[in-house]
Order: C-alpha cells, then structure tokens, then sequence
C-alpha cells in the first residue's frame, strides 16, 4: 500500500519537473496526467484518514 507522504512527495518531483520549463510537449503531457493521477490518490488517502478521525471522535462522544 502507497503511503500518503510518498505520494505527495512523488507529486512535488512531477511538479517541479513541468515548472522546469524543460520538457516536450509529450513529456509534459506524460507528467501532467501522472500528477493529476497521484493527487487523486492523495485526496483519497487524507478522506480516508478523515472519516477515520471523525469515526474515532463520534465513538468518544457516545462514551
């Protein structure tokens, strides 16, 4: 299982690669398309860890 802070880390490096200004057009596509894919990944994981958080706070309001 991906861990969120090397997600986002491999997010930050696609990033800073399109920024360069260095890529083809292809090239950028490529990472684009990646970054769009990982930041997807990213939200799921911190909606994932709010409801587990919510879920967490609800159980020790009813106790």
């Amino acid at each position: 299982m991906e861990k969120f802070e090397d997600l986002l880390n491999e997010l930050n490096e696609v990033v800073k690669e399109l920024e360069s200004g260095t890529l083809s057009l292809e090239e950028s596509i490529q990472k684009y398309e990646k970054g769009i894919e990982l930041s997807k990944k990213c939200k799921d994981k911190l909606l994932l860890a709010k409801e587990v958080v919510l879920a967490k706070t609800v159980d020790k309001e009813e106790k």
